[in-house]
């Protein structure tokens, strides 16, 4: 547990998960500010929601990261790794029955990953491209040679361009 902040349990239906209840902002919790702004967004016109409403849908939704975080952090000690990844919080999310949320999971999975491989993609044509560029000096050398033959090409009558 986190010193200074008291633990409460969380019960599944499945098992007893600790879960660490966030009294005010801070680590590992939420900005209180944006989550007022998410539920100020949401909220249908002309409605509005006291504060302590507010406060309690903040403790709720970081109630609900710690369950997932603690439960993915759980599969991934199983398996003998370090780092907590998609399929690991994938895999909580069953193991803690919120499975109406894993489409919406999987979609958003889907789209990070084609942007990931797409952010690749562009980093390994930049040092592709960085391999074959010139450098300065081997650039000023071309254009220097490319204008002493067209220079010579003028003075012969053909202004044709370069040869074969």
């Amino acid at each position: 547990a986190h010193a200074g902040r008291p633990e409460r349990s969380h019960r599944t239906r499945k098992k007893f998960v600790p879960v660490v209840v966030m009294a005010e902002e801070g680590e590992g919790s939420l900005p209180r500010s944006s989550v007022v702004k998410l539920i100020n967004q949401n909220l249908p016109p002309g409605l509005k929601m006291g504060n302590d409403v507010k406060d309690m849908i903040l403790e709720a939704c970081n109630e609900f990261i710690q369950a997932v975080s603690g439960e993915a952090s759980e599969i991934s000690d199983k398996e003998g790794k370090t780092t907590i990844t998609p399929e690991h919080v994938v895999k909580a999310l069953e193991a803690l029955e919120f499975d109406a949320y894993l489409p919406a999971v999987n979609e958003v999975w889907e789209e990070e990953k084609k942007l990931d491989a797409e952010q690749r993609e562009v980093k390994k044509t930049k040092k592709k491209a960085a391999a074959n560029a010139m450098s300065a000096e081997e650039a000023l050398a071309l254009q220097t040679k490319m204008f002493a033959e067209a220079k010579a090409r003028y003075a012969a009558g053909d202004a044709g361009g370069p040869g074969p």
